[in-house]
């Protein structure tokens, strides 16, 4: 089987990798990947990385995944909101594909909100992240995505790499959750959206950012929900005087629960951590903060820490690995 080179590179490492053909992802701050030409290439802006140098981040290098080895062929195209049932259509029928979602864009919510009512979701490996931003960077540094074929860059639109894989190859997605479910409150709430004011405490009426401030519930535990028994994080993004702000949509189908309180250093998130040998791998910021992953070696997964996960559906604070797997 191939191996993946995942790599951080200079930009000359970059630009030359892209003049030479090579299919490549591509991820690092909004300066970079504005430099570079055009090629086959999917981007995304993110500083954070891990890497074999240990978790970090970097504004002077570009995090590149070369797939060549790897694709029998590709196709890199972009998406509008309005177009996620095509989106999944033209995924391949033996392979992966990988995208790209800017944080907060309209084409963004709407994965979010309405990927989950597709029949065919499940049907071919769909994984990638939501692009970002340095943490300290001005709110006016709109997170983007690239569309290497032509080095667009797309603020309001998907990117993706469909890839298509040897007869004898299959792609396989994991995701490792490091928290588990606490035994709370059971919290449903009102409406579908990335935000909420009131909420349903094991069946009453409260306003969410109250009760929230009155059981001291910071965000940095998210809430849990078993989604037909796997377990998906919602991330509080932050919480104001009457209203709570998500990275993810709450679901009005879903009973949620906050987290167990976790130990929040490397060794705990690296304890439950798979040991299988991935392709690719993305990771959500919250953990690199929370976990203090910096400077750390994340077994022998690399890959940019990101502002959201797909494993399919949305995810946060969960680490998603792409497995490439023989018959």
């Amino acid at each position: 089987m191939a191996k993946l080179q995942n790599q951080l590179l200079s930009l000359k490492e970059t630009q030359a990798l892209i003049e030479s053909g090579q299919l490549l992802l591509i991820a690092g701050s909004q300066s970079l990947l504005d430099q570079l030409p055009a090629g086959q290439w999917l981007g995304g802006t993110t500083p954070y990385f891990m890497s074999n140098e240990g978790a970090q981040k970097d504004l002077n290098r570009l995090f590149v995944s070369n797939l060549s080895d790897l694709a029998l062929k590709a196709e890199i195209k972009s998406y509008s909101a309005q177009e996620l049932e095509q989106l999944l259509a033209d995924r391949p029928e033996n392979g992966f594909s990988y995208i790209a979602l800017p944080a907060f864009s309209e084409v963004h919510k709407a994965y979010a909100l309405e990927i989950g009512q597709y029949d065919t979701l499940y049907d071919q490996p769909i994984l990638g992240w939501i692009t970002g931003r340095q943490l300290e960077a001005d709110p006016s540094h709109l997170p983007a995505a690239y569309y290497g074929p032509k080095a667009e860059k797309m603020k309001n639109r998907a990117v993706l790499m469909h890839v298509e894989l040897p007869e004898s190859q299959y792609a396989e997605i994991e995701i490792y959750n490091p928290y588990e479910e606490g035994k709370g409150d059971d919290i449903q709430f009102l409406s579908t959206d990335f935000q909420a004011t009131e909420a349903l405490i094991n069946g009453e009426k409260q306003n969410f950012a109250h009760y929230c401030k009155a059981k001291g519930i910071d965000g940095s535990l998210p809430l849990i929900s078993d989604y037909s028994g796997a377990l998906i994080n919602t991330t509080i993004q932050r919480i104001e005087e009457d209203r709570v702000y998500f990275y993810a949509p709450v679901s009005v189908d879903q009973v949620y629960h906050l987290a167990q309180a976790v130990d929040y250093s490397p060794q705990a998130f690296r304890k439950e951590m798979p040991n299988s040998p991935a392709i690719t791998a993305c990771n959500c910021i919250v953990n690199y903060l929370n976990f203090k992953l910096d400077g750390e070696q994340l077994g022998n997964y690399e890959g940019p820490f990101t502002f959201g996960e797909v494993g399919y559906m949305l995810l946060n604070q969960t680490l998603v690995l792409l497995h490439i797997q023989n018959y």
